[in-house]
């Protein structure tokens, strides 16, 4: 009976982490008086994503960043946190994809879904905080976690049925951590 219940646990696992996002290349890199992001979502379900596009609905893009103080013996020190949204959308007249990020003044054009995702799916050189905040002698971690959700415009009855039913259409990673320090 254990072994019944070990190998189905095993193979639950193995078979959900090979369907699930991962974040790949996260590191930190100081610049000018800023500390900027870098990470890359990595498995995305490519066929998947481009037919939630081409129905019409959009895919959301969103990161959360924390930045903690390690400490030895009192808990961790949260410095910062962020959350950044990018929403990728197709427009069928003009043939173009488009990725909007939050705060930015246009949204970027893409001509092939593969462009407006590797955009919509990369955090390139996004400022953490001001390195006047760190100090050199300290060691900090990193965490970042992405979720995909498809937006679908739906009613208040479907909404209701989706929220009791617990299903959503979303994918996620797991909270990826590094450590660094200046």
């Amino acid at each position: 009976m254990k072994r019944v219940l070990f190998l189905t646990f095993f193979l639950w696992a193995v078979a959900t982490s090979s369907w699930a996002l991962k974040i790949k290349d996260l590191g930190v890199v100081p610049y000018g008086d800023y500390l900027l992001a870098y990470a890359y979502l990595e498995d995305l379900p490519w066929e998947d994503l481009k037919q939630v596009l081409r129905h019409g609905l959009g895919l959301k893009f969103t990161y959360r960043l924390e930045v903690y103080r390690l400490r030895r013996f009192l808990k961790d020190e949260k410095i910062t946190q962020q959350e950044i949204n990018r929403t990728v959308y197709y427009d069928p007249v003009k043939n173009v994809y488009f990725v909007q990020t939050v705060g930015a003044q246009a949204p970027y054009r893409a001509v092939s879904i593969r462009q407006a995702l590797m955009v919509a799916s990369s955090l390139e050189g996004v400022p953490l905080l001001p390195l006047a905040r760190l100090s050199p002698d300290a060691t900090y971690r990193l965490k970042v976690k992405a979720v995909v959700q498809k937006i679908s415009k739906t009613g208040w009855p479907k909404k209701i049925i989706k929220f009791l039913l617990f299903q959503g259409d979303s994918l996620d990673t797991p909270w990826e951590s590094l450590k660094f320090s200046l």
